[in-house]
């Protein structure tokens, strides 16, 4: 089978790495990739986001088999309907542009969970800031502000007091920091409890999940600072318990399925208030695999990753599944895995571009990078972005991976001395709970 990955970040490489174990891939293309995929599958064009014809005569030229859509923009401007409408026996992993509405618009996704009686954060959307400054004076704080768009990850923050609220809206409103995405906001309820991560493959009718993580969004170490993309993240988390994942099967993923016929990964963000059945809500939806919380989770799968990639379109469903109180999931490895980003230091605001990054010899077979916003020129790298690489720790305890993790990373500093200075990555991944 010959396969096109889209997308050039963290999550991106994760499912390139995993998907070439599979002995039923033949040839597996990233488009772009990063400095980290090997060269020879990286596709040296520009990222797809809403001109499908370069991929089209991509697929056409290069006889791709399975396309794997890794980020949200594409999904939400439709590139599965475009493939499918080209190509109707193309395999796609990714929803149609409907569906993508549940990532692509906070709004759409609040008034469907006020549809489906979901459990979530309630919400007032406001389309001006003159409406958004007369809403906050019967505001609750803590507030969540979400942009209703696309932001990268950075559409959310959360705010105290009536002034720093005011001051995001503006910045939002008028000095338009989100583009289009903001011209509509959701001032949501603050939820309360620990946060955790929960993967489902949808067929367009049946479910299968795959080992909670936990991300950590705030770019400094204890929870400080602004919200981002996610400066890594452990598997398995054990904030769930059988009967929340069952419940929360039941009560907020079966409704996706039977109102969208949902196909391709629903990534659900939850708040656990508490370990009653229902002591979960909704934080935000996703329509593809989370970053970083994808380099966590792929490590630990076992079976083949491309056939339940395939299963999502209707492939043949002739693997093992588990089940647990009704619940199927993906058979994993004992054991845990734990993901540290190396970030530019300002991310998610201003920051240094074209970094230098030398990499420690890794001499642990349970340890291995991941690219993100990294270039790879003459065999010397340099940063791109905000979110520069990962190191990714498999462990037999959690505290075991999360050591390993950073004693690599005490080598990469010496390693990186001239660049320290223009280098951050949390301390404080996987500590505690």
């Amino acid at each position: 089978m010959r396969i096109l990955i889209l997308g050039s970040g963290g999550r991106e490489h994760a499912l390139y790495r995993k998907i070439k174990e599979s002995s039923k891939s033949e040839r597996v293309f990233v488009w772009p990739g990063n400095g980290l995929v090997e060269k020879k599958d990286r596709v040296d064009a520009k990222p797809i986001e809403a001109d499908f014809n370069a991929l089209k005569e991509f697929i056409e030229r290069e006889k791709i088999d399975f396309t794997v859509v890794g980020n949200e923009t594409p999904l939400v401007n439709g590139v599965r309907d475009a493939l499918k409408q080209k190509f109707p026996q193309h395999t796609v992993f990714g929803p149609d542009q409907n569906s993508a509405a549940l990532e692509g618009s906070k709004a759409f996704a609040d008034a469907f969970m006020v549809e489906a009686k979901i459990p979530h954060g309630e919400s007032v959307v406001v389309q001006s800031l003159a409406e958004a400054k007369d809403k906050l004076q019967n505001s609750v704080f803590p507030l969540v502000i979400k942009a209703d768009g696309l932001a990268a990850g950075k559409g959310v923050s959360i705010h105290n007091d009536v002034e720093s609220a005011a001051q995001k809206l503006s910045e939002i409103f008028e000095k338009k920091i989100f583009g289009a995405s903001g011209n509509r906001v959701l001032l949501q309820k603050f939820l309360h409890g620990v946060e955790a991560s929960l993967f489902a493959l949808c067929n367009g009718s049946e479910a299968l999940l795959l080992p909670t993580a936990r991300d950590y969004k705030r770019a400094l170490t204890h929870d400080q600072g602004e919200n981002t993309g996610g400066m890594g993240a452990y598997t398995p988390a054990h904030h769930l318990t059988n009967g929340q994942k069952k419940f929360v099967l039941q009560k907020i993923i079966q409704p996706v399925l039977e109102k969208f016929k949902y196909k391709g990964l629903l990534y659900v963000g939850l708040m656990v208030a508490s370990e009653k059945d229902d002591g979960v809500a909704v934080v935000e939806f996703n329509v593809r695999w989370g970053d970083p919380e994808t380099q966590s989770i792929l490590p630990l799968l076992e079976g083949d990753l491309l056939e339940y990639l395939c299963w999502t379109d209707g492939g043949a469903a002739d693997f093992p599944l588990l089940s647990s109180e009704g619940v199927k999931f993906i058979p994993y490895m004992r054991g845990a895995v734990v993901n540290v980003v190396i970030s530019a230091k300002g991310y998610p605001a201003n920051f240094k571009k074209s970094i230098p990054i030398v990499f420690p010899k890794i001499k642990d077979a349970k340890l291995h990078t991941i690219g993100a916003g990294i270039r790879e020129e003459n065999g010397k790298y340099f940063s791109t972005g905000g979110r520069i690489f990962s190191i990714v720790s498999y462990g037999k305890t959690k505290d075991e991976a999360r050591e390993n993790a950073y004693k690599y990373l005490k080598d990469f500093s010496v390693a990186n001395s001239h660049s320290m200075p223009d280098l951050y990555w949390r301390e404080d991944i996987a500590q505690g709970i």
